[in-house]
C-alpha cells in the first residue's frame, strides 16, 4: 500500500451509498460505493471486503480519478 494514502476507520451508509474517507497529500477524499443492499447488509459487506475497497480506492487516487468534489466512485464488489 502507498503510505502517502491513509484510510480512516469511518465507514458509513447514506441513501444507498457506502462512504469512507482517505487522506492523500493532506487532501480528504470521500470514497463512495453505490449499493442496493439495505444498510446493515451493506455495512457487513463492506466489513468483509474492506481491504479490497481500500485497494480499489488507492488505485483510483493514484490514477488521479478524483472528482472536483474530492470524491472517488468505486465499483461494487
Amino acid at each position: 500500500m502507498n503510505q502517502a494514502i491513509l484510510f480512516n476507520d469511518d465507514v458509513s451508509y447514506h441513501q444507498g451509498e457506502l462512504r469512507f474517507t482517505a487522506m492523500a497529500s493532506g487532501q480528504l477524499i470521500i470514497c463512495k460505493v453505490i449499493t442496493k443492499l439495505p444498510q446493515q447488509q451493506a455495512l457487513e459487506h463492506f466489513a468483509q471486503h474492506q481491504f479490497d475497497y481500500e485497494m480499489q480506492a488507492e488505485q483510483l487516487i493514484e490514477d488521479e480519478m478524483i472528482s472536483s468534489e474530492g470524491e472517488v466512485i468505486l465499483d461494487f464488489l
